[in-house]
């Protein structure tokens, strides 16, 4: 295996869990809600997708137990964010909290057991082109699926009716009632399926990325992807360029480190999360990105004090 596919192969592997927090989350914020629990739902998924995989070697077992646990924190961001309108970003920073020790209390089990028995899928002859063959046609199967998810998202948002409900109601929610839909319904199912696929993102990484549980071993992806839907500006196709600029930061964090390459490793730890910072700073100072209303309604909300503030202070 040479340099450049060790590289792509830990770009695609460190951006998977990505792309299915991205995914979700940018159902949930085109539905109006910010759903940055998608941290506590990967860090759920991954604990309990895990130890799911230990017990019962089966992958179908293990991924619909990730979703389910992805969905629990996502159910209790719906009913604080949505029910009682309660500070999205606070809210899901505490869940975030609490999905970290329910993990490191029920995982300290799984902390010595080991995963076995999923293994990569190849795909004949695809598998055999040189450099690109082995690290993008011998992945594991969730994988796979990533691979078509944002296209899948794009197709549902902008494409049905269903995606044109769900977006008017981050849009307008009062153009949903209108046409007999139930905004607060709606936003339930999208903030759902973004703890959902967070879930099974986290039981990507546990299962077949590292293929072993430790504690926090999210490490704040699920808070990056939230980032990342900005980067996106809400289009599911730029999915892949989001998840796989952060995979690449990880890839060559690994590939410094297998090459030993004299840089410290703290400051490799560092990419990802820088990389993420840079192409944030590129897209903000370009074209204005097409936020939901809903999302710039609840912004605005957070910052309205301070305006105040500041034109109290001024005005003296």
């Amino acid at each position: 295996m040479n340099d450049l596919t060790i590289i792509l192969t830990c770009m695609i592997a460190g951006g998977t869990p990505i792309v299915y927090a991205i995914c979700g989350d940018m159902v949930g914020q085109r539905s109006g809600i910010t759903s940055l629990s998608v941290e506590g739902s990967m860090l759920c998924g991954a604990c309990v997708g895990f130890g799911v995989g230990a017990y019962t070697q089966n992958i179908i077992f293990s991924v619909f137990s990730a979703a389910l646990a992805g969905i629990f924190i996502a159910l209790l961001q719906a009913f604080l964010s949505i029910d009682c309108k309660a500070n999205m970003f606070a809210s899901a920073f505490v869940l975030n909290f609490l999905a970290e020790g329910l993990t490191a209390f029920f995982g300290i089990s799984l902390l010595s057991k080991k995963i076995s028995g999923f293994s990569k899928i190849k795909i004949p002859l695809l598998s055999e082109i040189p450099v690109i063959g082995e690290a993008v046609f011998s992945q594991d199967i969730l994988c796979y699926l990533s691979f078509v998810l944002p296209v899948i998202i794009y197709f549902v948002l902008f494409k049905t009716r269903f995606g044109t409900v769900l977006r008017s109601a981050g849009e307008n929610p009062d153009v949903t009632t209108a046409y007999g839909y139930n905004p607060r319904a709606i936003r339930y199912f999208a903030v759902l399926f973004a703890g959902a696929m967070a879930g099974i993102g986290g039981a990507q990484m546990s299962i077949f990325y590292t293929m072993n549980w430790s504690n926090n071993m999210v490490n704040g992806r699920g808070v990056v992807a939230s980032a990342l839907v900005v980067l996106c500006s809400w289009k599911p196709l730029r999915s892949y360029m989001a998840a796989y600029i952060f995979g690449l930061a990880q890839a060559l964090q690994v590939f410094f480190q297998i090459k030993e390459i004299p840089i410290s490793p703290y400051i490799t730890m560092m990419f990802p999360y820088l990389f993420t910072l840079i192409a944030l700073g590129v897209i903000s100072t370009s074209k204005k990105p097409s936020m939901p209303e809903a999302l710039q309604v609840a912004a605005d909300d957070m910052t309205k004090p301070i305006r105040k503030k500041e034109k109290r202070r001024c005005e003296r």
